[in-house]
Formats: C-alpha cells, sequence, structure tokens
C-alpha cells in the first residue's frame, strides 16, 4: 500500500475506532444506575397517631406543623433540609405496628419512566403509580422523587405548636439505618442503588453506602424482630451534647448520650429510635 493510500485508511480505522467509543462512552455518561443521588431526604412513618407524634418531633426541629390539604390525614415536621412524614394506620389495616415504612432517596435529573426501566433490567421492579417505590429482599421501601424535593405543593401550613424555638437546629439527615435478614442478599441490592459499599465491619456486622451527602447503614436484624428502618440519624447545627440532652428533659423526652462523643439517642412515642449528631 502507497503512503497516499496509507493515509486516508489510517484516518477511516482513526475514525471508525472512536465512532465505535463515542456510543459506549456515551452509555456510561447516560446510565442512570447507579443512582445520581443528592442524599436521602425524608421519612415515612405510618403510626397511631400522626398528630401528636408531628407535635412530639416538631417541639424539638421545628414547631411549625404541615398537613396534607386533602384527608386523609397526613402531617410534616421539616428537619433543615430533610422532613419526617406521618400518616396514620387504617381502621382494617391487618398490620398495626407503628412501622417506619419507607425512605426517600432524591435523584439528579430524575425521569421516572427511565429510572423505572433501568429499574426493571437490573431486576427491581417498583410498585404501581408515578410514586411506585422499591422493595428491598426484606420488603423495605425505597422512594424515589426529583431534585430539589421539598413538601409537595399538595402540603399547606397546619399550625404553629408553641412560640418557643426548637431545642435543636436540625441541618438534615445524617444516615438512616435498616436492620435486614440477611446482610449478602441485601447488599447486592442496594449496590445497584447507590453502588459499591464505602465500608465493612464484622464486629458488630454493618455495611455502609454513600448517598451523596448522607449515608444508608445495613445490620443484622436482632433475633426475634423484623426486617425494619432500625433508626436514623438528624445532623444538627450548633450541637453541644449536654445541652442538647437538658433541653430534650424539659420537653419530656429521655436522651441519653451516645457511644460517638458528638452523639445522643432518643425514642419517639412509637418506639423509634432517633440519633442527633454534631453537623459539619
Amino acid at each position: 500500500m502507497s503512503r497516499r493510500e496509507a493515509v486516508p485508511a489510517l484516518g477511516a480505522l482513526a475514525w471508525g475506532t472512536l465512532s465505535g467509543l463515542r456510543p459506549r462512552q456515551a452509555r456510561a455518561e447516560e446510565s442512570l444506575l447507579p443512582l445520581h443521588t443528592t442524599g436521602l431526604e425524608h421519612l415515612g412513618m405510618t403510626i397511631p397517631d400522626p398528630e401528636a407524634t408531628a407535635k412530639f418531633y416538631g417541639r424539638i426541629f421545628d414547631p411549625q406543623l404541615f398537613q396534607e390539604k386533602d384527608p386523609p390525614p397526613r402531617f410534616y415536621v421539616r428537619l433543615g433540609i430533610s422532613y419526617l412524614a406521618f400518616g396514620g394506620i387504617a381502621a382494617n389495616a391487618a398490620n398495626t405496628t407503628p412501622r417506619i415504612d419507607h425512605f426517600c432517596t432524591l435523584v439528579k435529573d430524575y425521569k421516572p419512566q427511565e429510572v423505572r426501566a433501568a429499574l426493571q433490567e437490573a431486576g427491581i421492579p417498583l410498585g404501581a403509580g408515578p410514586l411506585g417505590m422499591a422493595a428491598d429482599p426484606d420488603g423495605l421501601r425505597l422512594q424515589l422523587l426529583g431534585v430539589p424535593g421539598g413538601l409537595a405543593k399538595t402540603i399547606i401550613p397546619n399550625t404553629r405548636i408553641t412560640q418557643e424555638p426548637p431545642a435543636v437546629q436540625a441541618i438534615g439527615f445524617d444516615s438512616v439505618v435498616l436492620a435486614v435478614s440477611d446482610l449478602e442478599k441485601s447488599v447486592p441490592y442496594y449496590r445497584k442503588l447507590f453502588g459499591m459499599e464505602t465500608s465493612r465491619t464484622k464486629n458488630p456486622a454493618a455495611v455502609w453506602f454513600a448517598a451523596a451527602n448522607t449515608k444508608l447503614g445495613l445490620k443484622p436484624v436482632a433475633a426475634g424482630q423484623n426486617p425494619s428502618v432500625d433508626h436514623f440519624t438528624i445532623s444538627v447545627a450548633g450541637f453541644e451534647r449536654r445541652s442538647a440532652i437538658d433541653k430534650l428533659k424539659k420537653l419530656g423526652v429521655d436522651a441519653v448520650a451516645g457511644k460517638e462523643e458528638h452523639a445522643l439517642l432518643f425514642r419517639d412515642p412509637n418506639g423509634f429510635m432517633v440519633e442527633l449528631i454534631r453537623g459539619a
């Protein structure tokens, strides 16, 4: 082959190689899994008395309560950029145990139908409807919403329960920890959603995933207990543990020091464990 013939041939080969690469690069850029999340945003609780529980959390974090505009009654308390949602247990419900029925992560440039198709292909079907949720091997549910999230347009102010300032100034969720029946079944599931785990410990057994500036933890469920959201941690601005414990005790909340230096723990009226830590 002459030089005159070789140059165009090499050019065509190079163009063909680049053309072959471009679709793969585009597919990598457009990959929807792991999720392009900005973090864990809210938890939904199903409990006997949503209003009373909302008031409990409101005195601690934000005395301005919110509610759904239309029935059934559902209440909300803001935790900085995060929030808690409180719904009632249906009168004819088979399961009347208080539970955290879902947690939510926000997704950048969220396109529900495209994400649904990607999850389906990965073996993670979503429930029916536009707000259908993904359920892990234990049935623990994850809701996906688009950035920037926040309270929905159907939610309106309810009432301000006190003129007193909140006991602490919440920044948002730091982490959510799930108690699962089998770590080795749950880990591959959450890898599809959040990517590879960031850490794993043996004693105590736990696996951690990063969800942007928040964390998702997995731990084995205790003997005799059901899989559940084990506890959640809220990041607090200007947090001083001794002062926070005193403020909470004045509200009738029995708070105790956590294992970490800048952490405390308390249980809400439904028995859910809440942790507070110093924000960055």
